[in-house]
């Protein structure tokens, strides 16, 4: 099984981060859709096949909650910095910042949704008392 140590590298690779000041951040969201994830699919550990799918959604996920952050600005390109992930768009670069978006829940919660189908595959089906 993969764990948040798995997935930091890659993200960091993807983000092209030069040092690691970013990852105590980072790895709250890394934490955070892990998680979701997990709930989602029902699992205890995250299966080995959602490493890339893992880290893909981390890098979405940084990427429209963390405009405004120098170096996540710099990866996503283009004049105005906008970043669209599902219905959830995000413009930013240079300037107002501090600190997480009040969006930071809602925008998790897309990327998981947008991520559904390779989620779909690793679902676990659970049944309760009297059902």
């Amino acid at each position: 099984m993969i764990t948040a140590a798995d997935v930091w590298p890659i993200v960091k690779l993807r983000l092209d981060l030069p040092d690691d000041s970013r990852k105590p951040l980072i790895d709250t969201y890394i934490a955070e859709i892990e998680r979701r994830v997990l709930h989602d699919i029902n699992h205890r550990r995250m299966p080995d096949g959602l490493l890339y799918v893992w880290a893909s959604m981390v890098v979405d996920a940084v990427r429209v909650d963390l405009p405004h952050v120098d170096e996540i600005d710099a990866t996503v390109g283009g004049p105005a910095g906008s970043v669209k992930v599902g219905d959830t768009s995000v413009s930013g670069g240079g300037g107002s910042g501090g600190g997480l978006a009040n969006t930071a829940k809602s925008v998790i919660d897309q990327v998981v949704f947008n991520y559904r189908t390779d989620l779909n595959h690793y679902r676990r089906m659970t049944w309760g008392p009297g059902r």
